[in-house]
C-alpha cells in the first residue's frame, strides 16, 4: 500500500472475478449479483463494472439512489431495485432505466407512476412474502395484483421473487418457503401469467435451487465469504482486506492500564502497539472485541488491548517480535476473517464488511480479466 495511507481496504478484483466464476460454474441458472450497500463495502462502481465485464446479465441494489450511482458510473446492464419505487422517485426510475420490485401498495403505485412517466410499460418484479415477514405481498394477493398491474398497460411483469429467512440456518423452514413460492407460481401460470425471471436464491439459498428458478442473486459468496452455518460447497476467497499502520510500539510495566476505562491491565511487562484504525472505521467497540478480538501483525495474531477508540486501537504485541512502527496490522482478510471479527463482536460477516467507514480508502489490486 502507499506509504502515505494510515489505513486502507485492499479490494482484490482478481479474487472477485474468480469468486464470480466459481459461483457461476456451480449454479444452473444465471447470476444477478447483489451490489447493494456499496457492494457490501467493496465499492459498487468498481465491483459493478467488473461483474458486468464478466457477463453478469443484471445487478441488484436495495435503493434507487444506488441504481442511479451505478448508471452514472457507466453500468448498462439491467438494475433491479429490491425495495421498489416510492412516490417521488418515478422520474429517476424512468430516466435511468431501473427495474423496481413491487412488494407493497405504495411501491405498486410508484411503479405505475414510473411507467406513466416513462411512456411505455416499465419492467417490474413482484415480491411474495413466503415467511420472511418483511416486504412482500401475501401469497393469496399475488394473482390479483399481477392482473391489476398488467391491465394498467403501464408495467410489464417480468419477474417474481421472495426472500429466504433461514437458508443458512434451517433447511426445513426454507423448503416450506419454497413450497409456498411454487404454489404462487402455479396460480399465476393457471391465469396465463408466466414471469421469465424467477429468483429466490441468495448465497445460502443456492443450495436450494429448484427447476422453477431462472435466476439467482448471490451476494456474500461473491465477496469471498460463506454464509454460516449452512452454505453451498463453493470455494471462494475473501476479496477485501482491511489494515492500518502501527503508529507506536511501546513497553509498559505490569499493572499499566490501557485505553478508556482501564479495562485492560498488563499482567506482565508488555509491548503495546497503537494502530491507526478505530470504531469510526469499522472496528467493533464491543466487550467481545476487547476480550477475544485480535489483529494480524507480522503473521501472528495480536490481541486487542483495551477499549477500541474512535480513531485508534491498541494491541498486545508482546508475543509478536515482528511488530514495528510503520508496520501493518490487519483487522480482517484471510486471517482473521470477517467472520472471526463478527464472532468477537456478536454479529455477522455482512455487518463487518458494510461497517468499514468511508474514510478508509478502497485500494484496488488484481487483474479481473485474468483466468481463475
Amino acid at each position: 500500500m502507499a506509504e502515505d495511507l494510515r489505513a486502507w481496504a485492499r479490494v482484490d478484483l482478481a479474487r472477485l472475478a474468480a469468486n464470480y466464476r466459481a459461483v457461476a460454474a456451480s449454479c444452473a441458472v444465471p447470476l444477478m449479483p447483489v451490489v447493494k450497500a456499496d457492494a457490501y463495502g467493496h465499492g459498487a462502481d468498481r465491483v459493478g463494472r467488473v461483474l458486468e465485464s464478466l457477463g453478469a446479465p443484471m445487478l441488484a441494489v436495495a435503493y434507487h439512489e444506488e441504481g442511479v450511482a451505478l448508471r452514472r458510473a457507466g453500468i448498462r446492464v439491467p438494475i433491479l431495485v429490491l425495495t421498489g419505487c416510492f412516490g417521488g422517485q418515478e422520474q429517476a426510475f424512468a430516466d435511468h432505466g431501473l427495474t423496481p420490485v413491487v412488494s407493497t401498495p405504495a411501491t405498486a403505485q410508484g411503479a405505475l407512476a414510473a411507467g406513466r412517466t416513462l411512456g411505455r410499460p416499465l419492467p417490474v418484479h413482484l415480491k411474495v412474502d413466503t415467511g420472511m415477514g418483511r416486504l412482500g405481498l401475501a401469497p393469496d394477493d399475488v394473482v390479483a395484483e399481477a392482473e391489476r398491474l398488467g391491465a394498467s398497460g403501464l408495467v410489464e411483469l417480468v419477474g417474481l421473487t421472495t426472500h429466504l429467512s433461514s437458508a443458512d440456518e434451517d433447511a426445513e423452514v426454507t423448503e416450506r418457503q419454497l413450497d409456498v413460492f411454487d404454489e404462487v407460481l402455479a396460480r399465476l401460470a393457471a391465469r396465463g401469467i408466466r414471469p421469465r425471471l424467477v429468483h429466490v436464491a441468495h448465497s445460502a439459498g443456492l443450495s436450494h435451487l429448484r427447476p422453477t428458478h431462472t435466476l439467482a442473486r448471490p451476494g456474500l459468496l461473491l465477496y469471498g465469504l460463506k454464509p454460516r452455518p449452512l452454505s453451498p460447497a463453493i470455494d471462494v476467497s475473501p476479496v477485501m482486506t482491511v489494515a492500518a499502520r502501527i503508529a507506536l510500539v511501546k513497553d509498559v510495566p505490569p499493572g499499566a492500564a490501557i485505553s478508556y476505562g482501564g479495562r485492560w491491565v498488563a499482567r506482565r511487562p508488555s509491548r503495546i502497539a497503537t494502530v491507526c484504525l478505530g470504531y469510526a472505521d469499522g472496528v467493533p467497540r464491543t466487550r467481545g472485541m476487547i476480550e477475544e478480538g485480535a489483529f494480524s501483525v507480522a503473521g501472528r495474531r495480536a490481541p486487542v488491548a483495551g477499549t477500541v477508540c474512535m480513531d485508534l486501537v491498541m494491541l498486545d504485541v508482546t508475543e509478536v517480535p515482528g511488530a514495528s512502527e510503520g508496520g501493518e496490522a490487519v483487522l480482517f482478510g484471510d486471517d482473521p476473517t470477517a467472520w472471526d471479527v463478527g464472532g468477537w463482536a456478536g454479529t455477522n460477516a455482512w455487518e463487518v464488511l458494510t461497517r468499514v467507514g468511508p474514510r478508509v480508502p478502497r485500494v484496488y489490486v488484481g487483474d479481473a480479466e485474468a483466468p481463475a
